[in-house]
């Protein structure tokens, strides 16, 4: 409002101060509500922001929650399968000291029934079984596994040239014959 508004329509001098005067405390009244207003508006927006942030920690930690439990499901196969490597060492080591005193045929054999003692060792249907009744099992109605104590051992022959690994026998042979060990040529 203005006041020459208010003069055009005869008011008096003292008429328009006090109309004027007023309306100012009405639009000071007004503009102490809109700033009330706007200053509720922002802490209205902050504590928006604020929830907001706590909702995306929220987010976060649920991925935070989801990656602990992938660690610990891992950690906890890890664990099972260092017990189950362990728990093979340890089969492979008592099934290697059980055979150590047994003398095989050859090394073949003797590595391959270890294999197979320790792999039925940690099968369920042999718990409460020894290496012994195991290998039993195994060797039972089988032929040439174990070397025969008593068995006479093959000799050795040399080779056809005449020489072996151990050096020329010739000297020997002929030794065993009564000859001298000189070459047979020249005796004869």
């Amino acid at each position: 409002m203005k006041r020459e508004f208010l003069r055009e329509m005869g008011l008096e001098e003292d008429a328009v101060n006090k109309i004027m005067a007023e309306n100012g405390r009405d639009i000071e009244a007004e503009k102490q509500k809109r700033i009330t207003a706007e200053q509720s508006a922002k802490d209205a927006q902050e504590q928006l922001d604020k929830a907001n942030k706590t909702l995306e920690s929220f987010k976060d930690y649920d991925n935070v929650k989801a990656d602990v439990e992938k660690y610990k499901a891992e950690a906890e196969k890890a664990t099972k399968e260092a017990a189950a490597k362990i728990a093979a060492m340890e089969r492979t080591a008592q099934v290697k000291d059980y055979l150590s005193g047994k003398k095989f045929v050859n090394d073949i054999t003797r590595d391959a029934l270890a294999a197979k003692l320790a792999e039925q060792l940690g099968a369920d249907d042999a718990k409460g079984k020894s290496v012994d009744d195991l290998f039993k099992a195994l060797t039972k109605d089988q032929k040439n596994i174990l070397a025969e104590e008593g068995a006479p051992t093959p000799p050795k022959v040399p080779s056809m040239t005449g020489s072996t690994k151990e050096g020329d026998d010739t000297a020997r042979i002929r030794a065993v014959m009564g000859l001298s060990p000189k070459t047979q040529a020249k005796e004869e």
